[in-house]
């Protein structure tokens, strides 16, 4: 086990139907030339929730998010983000929104050139105004903490194991304290320990911070211990949508393929 790790903290915390709406999906649609993707996909996330979009490679999860965050343009639909139409806003607006908006990507996306300390200051120096008038160096000492990796400010990320490199991606996710986290495949890559380290690491620093989650994933040791909430994306749309004991249990046949194994 490595450095850093916690004990197991439970499920997500319990959200109720009053709580504020942050992200609300109509009627999404996109392709790509002939290539229908998303075709008419809904969804809606609410304060300190945690949310998975479950579906079969190539189903169009990443594309999802991308939307989501602004780095695809969809054909149709609406995507509003606290509060904000996310179509309508123009690259400053972007650049503000996205202060409040982490993203893990699947690779951790970290600079190989720069030490760990320098992937962490990477997002406070792009967003300075976000964190003006706090400290650079306590923020990175508490994102480290966040992780359990004070140790490893001035190593690079190829001294770093797979599970630690997926921790300071999400250290670095964090560090600006962001409203919303879109996580893509966090368990990817990884062996079933440390993908479950990871999962328990998200779910405390959720709990930390009262995030909310939008999680892409096939996993379904992801869905159970980390989601409020399943859509299971098929076909371009949401095609059911619950708990995970009560997707498990269904007879969809659309459905049922993705639980045959557990």
């Amino acid at each position: 086990m490595e450095k850093g790790t916690t004990p197991a903290i439970g499920a997500p915390a319990d959200v109720g139907p009053d709580a504020e709406v942050v992200i609300a999906i109509k009627d999404l649609h996109k392709s790509f030339g002939e290539k229908k993707v998303l075709q008419g996909f809904d969804l809606t996330v609410r304060r300190g929730e945690s949310v998975m979009v479950l579906g079969k490679s190539g189903s169009g999860k990443s594309v999802l998010i991308k939307c989501i965050v602004g780095l695809l343009k969809p054909d149709k639909g609406s995507i509003s983000v606290l509060g904000k139409d996310m179509l309508s806003l123009d690259h400053d607006e972007l650049d503000h929104i996205r202060v409040k908006i982490g993203f893990l990507f699947q690779s951790s996306a970290l600079y190989d050139s720069m030490t760990v300390r320098e992937n962490l200051e990477f997002p406070l120096r792009r967003h300075w105004i976000a964190q003006e008038g706090n400290d650079r160096d306590a923020l990175v000492k508490e994102a480290l903490e966040n992780v359990g990796l004070e140790n490893t400010a001035d190593m690079y990320p190829s001294e770093l194991s797979g599970g630690m490199r997926r921790r300071i991606g999400l250290a670095r996710t964090l560090i600006l304290k962001p409203e919303i986290v879109l996580y893509d495949e966090p368990t990817t890559g990884l062996d079933p320990i440390t993908g479950k380290e990871i999962v328990e690491l998200i779910l405390r620093l959720q709990k930390k911070y009262g995030t909310s989650s939008v999680i892409i994933s096939h996993d379904l040791n992801v869905a159970k211990l980390a989601a409020n909430r399943i859509a299971v994306l098929i076909e371009g749309r949401n095609h059911a949508e619950a708990g995970y004991d009560e997707l498990y249990a269904s007879e969809d046949p659309q459905v049922k393929p993705f639980f045959i194994f557990m």
